[in-house]
């Protein structure tokens, strides 16, 4: 189905190629050479261009991997587990496919010689943002400047996404080590006091160095009052809460408390030392069943549950003085 001329085009460009791309939207496969030099071949379709992008899609992994079909079965199912092997990874950024791209970036094996090869293959691609994500969880890799250049992207793409759980993972991701500077993570920090997705990733990333003068652990904890007040989503809650019961622990063994305990405790009045020693047995355990069996969203999730998150607010006020 693919044009003769297509066909003699791909067949010239995949021998001087270390990597392969293809661009959905502008119809173009781009090859990129051992210089970095990219050819781009502009495709021909006789037929719908989906369609189409499927054949050369196909006829791209007949010819670097001999499979028939198209993309390996195999690799569908293990592109997010990490379960490629060494030997495949420079093969499979040459045939064109995003889950590709994905197997190999979330790869155990994958190194820093790949990294900005692997980054180029994302490029314009529906999965780039999750490619990046994968990418930066690779803490080896970290020190490569691409890895900045990747935060950059996800700092600007962090507006555009609507999945929660993608938006807390991201900040949690960019602000590691130095990947972006200074001023855009104090800009981060302002934003985030309307977006409580982005201060979590504060909280796990630059606990005892965020960005505001004072006391780190008053901040921490008044952070965390603001997050819960403003509670809107689960995995935002569960996070909190895992947070806090965290920074109280310490050598001692701590039991996970119930809610009815919780409850009870704080209805004692506890000075600031039992208040610390409550707090240190809180977590996501105390809700996950209760939004669970309710299907709890959005600014339900507060009403519905704050017969927990008050008792909570009211041992952070006792610690705070």
């Amino acid at each position: 189905m693919i044009t003769p001329a297509d066909s003699l085009k791909l067949n010239i460009l995949i021998p001087t190629s270390i990597a392969i791309r293809i661009d959905r939207y502008k119809l173009e496969v781009i090859g990129i050479n051992k210089n970095l030099e990219e050819k781009i071949i502009k495709l021909s379709p006789l037929v719908d261009s989906d369609v189409y992008l499927k054949e050369v899609q196909k006829f791209l992994t007949e010819k670097i991997l001999g499979s028939m079909g198209g993309y390996p079965s195999y690799l569908k199912r293990w592109s997010r587990m990490g379960q490629v092997d060494t030997s495949n990874l420079k093969s499979l950024l040459k045939i064109g496919s995003p889950n590709a791209v994905i197997a190999v970036s979330n790869s155990k094996n994958l190194d820093e010689s790949l990294l900005e090869l692997v980054w180029w293959c994302a490029t314009n691609t529906d999965e780039q943002a999750e490619i990046g994500r994968f990418l930066l969880t690779k803490k080896e890799l970290l020190n490569h400047k691409t890895a900045k250049i990747i935060a950059e992207y996800l700092l600007e793409f962090l507006p555009f996404s609507e999945n929660q759980l993608e938006l807390i993972n991201t900040a949690n991701l960019i602000l590691q080590k130095d990947l972006i500077d200074k001023s855009r993570k104090e800009k981060l920090w302002k934003n985030g006091h309307r977006k409580p997705y982005i201060l979590i990733g504060f909280l796990e990333r630059q606990k005892g160095n965020l960005p505001e003068v004072g006391n780190q652990d008053e901040i921490f904890l008044k952070t965390c009052q603001h997050i819960l007040k403003k509670i809107n989503q689960e995995y935002i809650l569960y996070r909190i809460l895992e947070l806090i019961g965290t920074h109280f622990k310490n050598e001692a063994v701590v039991l996970k408390i119930t809610e009815q305990e919780l409850i009870s405790q704080v209805a004692k009045a506890p000075s600031k030392t039992q208040a610390e020693k409550i707090l240190a047995g809180i977590g996501e355990h105390l809700v996950i069943s209760e939004i669970s069996a309710h299907a709890l969203s959005g600014s339900t999730i507060r009403k519905k549950l704050n017969y927990i998150l008050e008792p909570i607010n009211k041992l952070l006020k006792i610690v705070l003085g």
